[in-house]
């Protein structure tokens, strides 16, 4: 046997002991790559609370018809006083959710509510004041979705507690009425995370009080005409998505 005979044969058997080895290893599969994220989606139930500061301009009209020797004297009179404080209150509601990205949703909310008022040049020489004690509202939003962006507009019905208060003559004047009126705004919502979004609006309300009449003794005869309060509402909040009713009760089988 020759030396490159040799050289030969040993290369061959080495080419050989590979190929079997090789046979006998694993084959190895690379692993499926993971899923896509989840599409995020606008549909459903959602709760939350909400923080806002609010002021405006509250106003008061009258007629006050003072009785004189022969005649009967007709005063008008307007007030009007810068309101500002805070609410705080929770929000839940329904969204919608078209095919071509449109959102429609219904929102109810109700708050505590601290916004005053004060003003010393009431007529009749008294003083007047006035405070938004409890303040809810029933809205309709519609927005156009882009991805877990939300901007939007809205608007409804708006209602309050107020209580206006003040001096008349020597008298002191207090008492809480409801009061209603519309709201309308725009807001933008962004989801953080599958179930959690926040949001940032602001809501114009302008509410009206029932008109009255007084007697304001001893000299005359008073008629309101109107007590409006005027609200800007400035708000950023925290919502819940709730994408089942199911799962809102603790019971996701259910897939209602």
């Amino acid at each position: 046997m020759t030396f490159r005979t040799y050289i030969v044969g040993a290369f061959a058997s080495v080419l050989a002991v590979s190929a079997v080895s090789a046979a006998d290893l694993p084959i190895y599969k690379a692993p499926p790559p993971p899923p896509p994220p989840p599409v995020f989606s606008w549909e459903g139930f959602h709760i939350g609370i909400s923080g806002s500061y609010a002021g405006g301009v509250s106003s008061q009209y009258s007629q006050t018809y003072l009785l004189t020797p022969g005649s009967l004297l007709a005063i008008p009179t307007a007030t009007s006083f810068g309101t500002s404080g805070y609410l705080v209150g929770y929000q839940n509601g329904y969204n919608w959710v078209f095919a071509n990205g449109l959102v429609a949703g219904y929102e109810s909310e109700f708050n505590y509510a601290d916004v005053r008022a004060t003003n010393a040049g009431s007529s009749f020489g008294g003083g007047a004041s006035s405070r938004l004690q409890w303040f809810g509202m029933e809205r309709l939003r519609f927005g156009y979705a882009f991805g877990r962006f939300l901007p939007y507009i809205t608007g409804g019905l708006a209602y309050g507690k107020v209580r206006p208060y003040g001096q008349q003559g020597v008298f002191p004047v207090s008492q809480s009425v409801w009061q209603g009126g519309f709201a309308i705004g725009a807001g933008i919502e962004y989801a953080i995370l599958d179930n959690w979004t926040v949001k940032a609006e602001y809501i114009f309300t302008r509410m009206k009080g029932a008109s009255s009449a007084n007697l304001a003794f001893p000299i005359g005869y008073r008629t309101g005409t109107g007590n409006y309060l005027d609200t800007n509402i400035a708000r950023i909040g925290v919502n819940y998505q709730v994408k089942s009713f199911g799962a809102l009760i603790g019971m996701p089988e259910l897939g209602l």
